[in-house]
């Protein structure tokens, strides 16, 4: 089943010029077609039944996942919007919105917005705002702003700004507003610290 592109997807899609009027995909070999063809604006839109490897995302391709598609990338800039899901590693740059989730590796770069939830692990760089849902472990760091809410653990750092609602264990080191009413240390295992972000 495919999901209908969002209105978040439709709004970008109006201000590319006609000249790179966008083309949607549903299977890689359609991604990889018009990727070869010379196609500079891509919508992947898949749905939730197949896997997409999409590699290393060239630099003159802008490419948005949609949908409920499910997709890995390698490095390179990618748009996550909808209710897909991606892995992103070795220095990939994502934007995330809607209901996206994304699954962060290798001083990957997320900018999260909307409702997207984010694991982030090995050294990724996460900057939340809105109401994005992140937990992130082993050498994150996370700037937290909106009302966003932050789980962290291990040698993660966090950065807090604004409403951001945020529980670490003791090892984390927290910047920006120490004092905040939102910050919570706890000394719970990490499967239980991740539990609250689901409430």
């Amino acid at each position: 089943m495919n999901a209908p592109i969002d209105h978040l997807v439709r709004r970008r899609i109006r201000h590319h010029s006609e000249r790179t009027r966008p083309t949607i995909v549903h299977c890689y070999n359609e991604y990889t077609r018009h990727l070869n063809a010379g196609a500079t604006t891509l919508i992947i839109d898949s749905g939730p039944d197949h896997w997409l490897e999409l590699g290393h995302i060239p630099d003159s391709v802008d490419v948005t996942i949609t949908g409920q598609t499910c997709a890995a990338v390698t490095g390179g800039s990618i748009t996550a919007a909808s209710r897909c899901f991606l892995q992103a590693t070795n220095h990939a740059r994502v934007s995330a919105y809607d209901f996206a989730h994304v699954e962060a590796f290798d001083t990957t770069t997320i900018d999260a917005h909307g409702e997207s939830r984010i694991v982030g692990t090995d050294h990724a760089d996460i900057r939340a705002d809105e109401h994005a849902i992140v937990f992130a472990h082993c050498h994150c760091h996370v700037h937290a702003a909106g009302h966003t809410r932050i789980a962290a653990t291990d040698t993660t750092t966090v950065a807090i700004d604004g409403d951001a609602h945020v529980r670490a264990s003791a090892g984390v080191r927290i910047t920006g507003d120490r004092q905040s009413t939102n910050l919570t240390i706890d000394t719970r295992p990490i499967n239980r610290l991740a539990d609250h972000l689901n409430r």
